[in-house]
């Protein structure tokens, strides 16, 4: 177990940064609400874009990890879209609060993801992970733009509205350029792959900063009822799920590790600002956030402690 924490340690240390200097006010909420919206444009995308494009796919179980995390996100999403009814009465949320818990439930923080599985298994980690980049973002990203815009107060959207709300998620846009540019075979320019690279790398510290920098603590440490409900479902919920259909497609090894830390990460800082965007309720999303990533520090190394590590 405290092998574990160790090696989660350095992510964790730089969500802790951030949230110091935020409290030390060296930026601005304004500015730092600039550094979320480069994050979340360019640098981010960039990332996605580049583990996509030299991803080896070759030799690894493509087709069954990629299954399994997209069956553990459709039966999340099913199960909260069945229970809408009595988990809004019992709750106490309106629509805008639904799509936040369920950005919260189903959304996975990818800078925590890849700079664990980075750290800790290096290439072949990473390979792996693509595979959730490939997979986990457009779907969970496409279910939360459709459930923001036909749950948040709107009109009730048509299909145009839809489709413009997917194609212009820079997230979905980058998972699709990245497999592209892989698919194709095409040999890619190295002065670009390397600037590509170097800005991929200072993305996850980026973002680990922002991820901190976003914590509400003392907004979070009140667990309202939406937030615990969020929170479970998506670090004990998701990795249990993950499991399940992970053994029944047979995932085993560095695969199923893999996939399990995807699952067990909190949820995305991009939900905050996909539901400040779209009309979702964003205070509740800060504290579900903040609530999954101080929760997480205490799920995640006994995941990680429970899992092969080849």
């Amino acid at each position: 177990m405290l092998t574990a924490f160790q090696s989660l340690l350095p992510v964790f240390a730089l969500i802790a940064l951030g949230a110091g200097l935020r409290r030390l006010s060296l930026l601005s909420d304004e500015q730092w609400r600039g550094v979320e919206d480069l994050v979340y444009y360019v640098c981010f995308p960039a990332l996605i874009v580049y583990t996509l494009a030299i991803a080896d796919f070759s030799g690894i179980p493509v087709i069954a990890m990629a299954a399994a995390m997209a069956a553990a996100i459709l039966t999340m999403a099913v199960a909260l879209f069945a229970l809408r009814k009595p988990m809004d009465a019992l709750l106490d949320i309106d629509g805008p609060a639904f799509t936040s818990v369920f950005q919260g439930s189903t959304r996975w923080n990818t800078y925590v993801a890849l700079a664990v599985i980075g750290s800790l298994y290096g290439a072949a980690g990473l390979s792996l992970a693509a595979i959730g980049v490939a997979v986990m973002i457009p779907l969970v990203n496409t279910l939360c733009v459709i459930v923001l815009l036909t749950c948040a107060g709107h009109a009730q959207p048509d299909g145009r509205q839809i489709a413009r709300g997917l194609y212009t998620n820079p997230l979905i846009v980058a998972c699709l350029v990245g497999l592209a540019v892989n698919l194709s075979g095409i040999p890619l320019y190295a002065p670009l792959v390397e600037a590509t690279d170097i800005l991929g790398r200072a993305t996850l510290g980026l973002g680990l900063l922002t991820v901190g920098a976003g914590l509400r603590l003392a907004q979070g440490a009140r667990l309202e009822p939406a937030v615990i409900v969020s929170s479970t479902a998506r670090l004990i919920g998701m990795p249990a799920l993950m499991f399940v259909y992970c053994w029944m497609l047979g995932v085993t090894g560095l695969a199923l590790t893999v996939a399990m830390l995807c699952a067990s990460v909190p949820t995305a800082v991009a939900s905050f600002v996909l539901a400040r965007k779209l009309g979702g309720d964003a205070p509740l999303m800060a504290r579900i956030i903040t609530v999954q990533v101080l929760a997480a520090m205490a799920t995640m190394p006994v995941i990680l402690a429970t899992l092969p590590t080849n």
